[in-house]
């Protein structure tokens, strides 16, 4: 009888048995969540001049008064020394960037164009006993221009926009806008969404050289 050496038949009992697969202890692979960059110190000079209506439903107190709230919304911050806009109707993009006005005091002034107004539009809804019963939404979109005042170059643009739905929106914290009298909370909501939305972007696109410990 064949004897063969201890070590040899414990190779040859490993080889006979069916591999058993390794797995490895499973690693966490999340994706690290990425903290929102924190704003300069200080506050930056800024005014918002007037607000063009490109939309075909806008009007001029429409303009008038985004511009108007969204210098409050800024001020609100804490982030802004904002100018009183006190010649406001001569702070218009086309006399700025033409040379004819000049803005004492701030180092940025804001423009826009409201590219987007739907007061009260028809969604999709159900049909009803032959009628359509359709959820009404408010929609505004507005393009911004950030400008230094001194060199008269645009530093940032943005575009951003509001929507409310049905009863669907918040109605507190509502900003006070003066849009004549063709407001509403639905409207007044969407604004208060786009503002939000506006100020968040100008923070994230006004360059840290603007803030000035005040």
């Amino acid at each position: 009888m064949l004897k063969l050496p201890l070590a040899a038949l414990a190779l040859t009992l490993a080889l006979a048995v069916p591999a058993t697969a390794q797995t490895a202890p499973a690693t966490s692979t999340a994706t690290p969540v990425v903290a929102a960059p924190a704003l300069p110190e200080g506050q930056v000079n800024i005014a918002v001049g007037t607000f063009k209506c490109k939309a075909a439903k806008c009007y001029s107190d429409l303009g008038e008064g985004i511009a108007d709230a969204l210098t409050t919304a800024l001020l609100n911050t804490g982030k802004f020394a904002v100018y009183e806009r006190e010649n406001a109707s001569q702070l218009t993009e086309e006399a700025f960037f033409n040379g004819g006005t000049e803005f004492q005091g701030a180092e940025l002034l804001i423009f826009g164009s409201i590219t987007q107004y739907e007061p009260e539009a028809s969604g999709g809804g159900i049909s009803f006993m032959g009628v359509s019963v359709g959820q009404k939404s408010s929609t505004i979109a507005i393009d911004l221009r950030i400008v230094d005042a001194k060199t008269r170059r645009i530093i940032g643009a943005t575009q951003v926009q509001g929507k409310a739905e049905g009863n669907s929106f918040n109605m507190s914290g509502l900003l006070p806008v003066n849009i004549g009298a063709n407001s509403s909370p639905q409207i007044e909501a969407a604004i208060t969404q786009m503002l939000n939305n506006a100020v968040q972007q100008l923070m994230l696109k006004i360059p840290a050289g603007y803030y000035k410990a005040m």
